[in-house]
């Protein structure tokens, strides 16, 4: 189980980059159990993931997404 701020943040980091880019930020992080859950800021968009230490796996959810907009000033 991880214990530290600074393992989770070195856990976390490398699939969070490969899943949302370099630019992604980790905002929070939890310890479940075998899971460790979170927010995390990118380009446009703010996720939730939850990755599972036992099989390294990320999983993405969308919170929040920037769109450009699609109608067209009036005048």
């Amino acid at each position: 189980m991880l214990k530290s701020v600074d393992a989770l943040r070195l856990v976390i980091r490398g699939p969070l980059e490969d899943a949302c880019g370099p630019q992604a930020r980790m905002l929070t992080a939890e310890v479940h159990g075998t899971e460790v859950r979170g927010l995390a800021i990118c380009p446009g968009r703010v996720v939730r993931f939850v990755m599972d230490e036992r099989l390294q796996r990320l999983q993405i959810d969308d919170r929040l997404r920037l769109t450009k907009a699609s109608r067209k000033p009036a005048a």
